[in-house]
């Protein structure tokens, strides 16, 4: 079996020099030549100007964790060294434009190929716009046998709408950074970065983003309306469905602010069809009050908070996931909803279907947690190959013309919207049904819809909707042992369980030591009866979570968790290192620190 290759590419600029498309382009040209990928944008808040960064992991093996040995980095602004100073090693090539006053360049020790990128950009095309496609093909001359047939793929789809002189002016620009840094290489005799070639990978795989496979899952699903307001990072869920969902017979609206985005998916869904939204932290907490009324209401709805660093305006370009407490507990009175949380675009996928089922078949809000993290990044992910997928859309008890014959029979010939069910669950019967109306209100109402303080009624409506999830048995909670019976477990959701994975295996090759990782999709209701059986015989548990407060530990522990638990965790905005984490996680398993 051949051994794991990483290599870790990045490129430094000013927003609005084509950072993100060259990041992009590299790492869907890595892909289609049968690297695994793992991607990771930085970026500031606002539209141009400050700095940006994005850096490609390529491994032939799976590969997740950000990684601090940094192989190439293109430098074309002034910070390009200070930000990526934690990842730079002797062996770095460092790509940079000669004309610009890069900060600690001479102070450094790489190896350095100083070029005319905006000279040559400007001789070529005209423009200087066009450095980041000569240093890009600079960039790939650096390895050895990484061919560039896809960027050329790339560069005619990206520029293609704007003009082929575009689009031929960038693959010479490409080209001409090619061959100046594979001549200065022979001409200084350096040594290229080899590569494995003639990867056979028989897995078929996929290059998406959280937000790309969420908004394939939603159409698949059947949402037939989607409204929003732009937040970052959940905005280019918005701009996809707003691009994409009128070819599948829906409508998308981007509206003035949260709160209406959220009322009127409510009323798409009273009318009859699976709608949505999706949003962030703050966003989600100007909706808290309408999620309500969609529990009162008994109105299935999917909201998607796309988690940024908080409180208040926190961080919105950076990565967090401290909602999960919000999410689950925010709103007045006593209210539920199903909470899960997707680990990687596949189940990005897979979950925006079964989060509109569950929301359908208990009539209730359901909440799918992504993180910026796992919605902007690019990954390679399972393949989501639709004829191998089992995924049926159940509508529940959804009455309409075409089905309230069937309803009747059950019934007794009696269909009531707010009917007390031994399920709790009801009726959903379509305005427009013949035969049927009723009213609905967030005030606290009959089983006919009208208002009412009758305390009987209103105690007997409470525990109705109480019962729609007290025998809640359909959880999504995985795990995955290395070696045999294994005296310590993590536990973790979201893309965070993926950079457990590569420390964990990393360490059980290196010292034999048995592990257990767990990772829970379904954080309300929360799987205490599932997670106690996983972790029963377990020594050492430990949370992993990239928050402050260590907020599904503190979950577990309000559903009545018995065991003693350590965290780690981290909450300045950006993930973990592969190595920084590999130290912490090996200094717990000796007992050399306390968490």
């Amino acid at each position: 079996m051949d051994s794991e290759q990483k290599f870790l590419w990045k490129i430094s600029g000013e927003q609005g020099e084509g950072i993100d498309s060259t990041g992009h382009i590299f790492a869907y040209n890595a892909f289609k030549n049968g690297f695994h990928i793992s991607s990771y944008r930085k970026y500031s808040s606002r539209i141009k100007g400050g700095n940006t960064t994005f850096e490609v992991l390529f491994s032939n093996k799976e590969v997740y964790a950000r990684s601090k040995k940094l192989d190439v980095l293109i430098a074309l602004d002034e910070k390009a060294i200070l930000v990526s100073k934690e990842q730079i090693k002797e062996n770095t090539f460092i790509i940079y434009d000669e004309a610009t006053n890069i900060e600690e360049i001479d102070s450094i020790k790489v190896i350095k190929i100083p070029l005319p990128l905006s000279k040559i950009a400007r001789d070529l095309t005209g423009s200087a716009l066009s450095k980041n496609m000569v240093a890009l093909g600079a960039s790939l001359a650096v390895f050895k046998n990484l061919p560039y047939e896809y960027i050329f793929k790339q560069i005619e789809k990206r520029f293609a709408k704007k003009s082929i002189e575009i689009v031929e002016n960038n693959k010479k620009a490409f080209l001409a950074g090619y061959e100046l840094v594979k001549n200065y290489i022979t001409q200084n005799n350096l040594n290229e970065i080899i590569i494995p070639n003639n990867l056979s990978n028989n897995k078929r795989m996929s290059l998406l983003t959280g937000n790309e496979a969420l908004v394939l899952g939603m159409l698949y699903a059947g949402v037939k309306y989607f409204a929003g307001y732009p937040i970052t990072p959940a905005s280019s869920i918005l701009e996809m469905m707003i691009r994409n969902i009128k070819d599948f017979g829906g409508v998308a609206v981007q509206t003035e602010d949260e709160i209406s985005a959220i009322n009127s998916v409510i009323g798409a869904s009273i009318a009859g069809v699976r709608a949505a939204t999706a949003t962030s932290g703050p966003g989600f907490s100007l909706m808290v009050e309408a999620i309500g009324y969609s529990y009162m209401t008994e109105t299935p709805i999917v909201v998607i908070d796309v988690q940024r660093g908080g409180p208040s305006t926190g961080l919105p370009t950076k990565t967090e996931d401290s909602d999960i407490l919000n999410v689950v507990f925010g709103g007045h009175g006593d209210i539920e909803k199903i909470v899960l949380f997707p680990s990687n675009p596949y189940e990005m996928f897979i979950f925006a279907n079964t989060a509109f089922n569950l929301a359908e078949k208990y009539q209730l809000p359901v909440i799918l947690l992504s993180d910026l993290n796992l919605g902007e990044n690019v990954y390679t992910t399972d393949y989501i190959d639709l004829n191998k997928i089992d995924i049926k859309i159940d509508r529940g008890k959804y009455v309409d013309n075409n089905t309230k014959a069937n309803f009747l029979n059950e019934s007794n010939g009696v269909l009531k919207r707010y009917a007390i069910t031994e399920d709790g669950v009801s009726y959903r019967i379509i305005p427009g049904t013949e035969g049927f109306s009723y009213q609905i209100s967030g005030n606290e109402h009959d089983e006919e819809g009208f208002i009412t303080e009758n305390k009987n009624i209103r105690y007997n409506m409470m525990l109705k909707r109480k019962r729609k999830l007290q025998n809640f048995n359909e959880y999504y909670i995985d795990y995955i042992d290395f070696g045999n019976n294994p005296q310590i477990a993590f536990i973790s959701y979201g893309f965070n369980y993926y950079y457990l994975l590569d420390v964990l295996k990393e360490l059980y090759n290196k010292t034999n030591i048995s592990f257990r990782l767990i990772k829970i999709i379904t954080i309300y209701p929360f799987p205490i009866k599932q997670l106690e059986e996983l972790i029963n015989n377990m020594n050492t548990v430990i949370f992993f979570e990239q928050n402050m407060l260590g907020q599904l530990r503190k979950l577990y522990y309000m559903f009545n968790g018995t065991k003693e638990t350590l965290l780690i965790n981290k909450f300045d905005g950006e993930p973990f290192y592969f190595e920084d984490l590999y130290e912490q996680v090996y200094q717990i398993i000796y007992n050399k620190v306390k968490v």
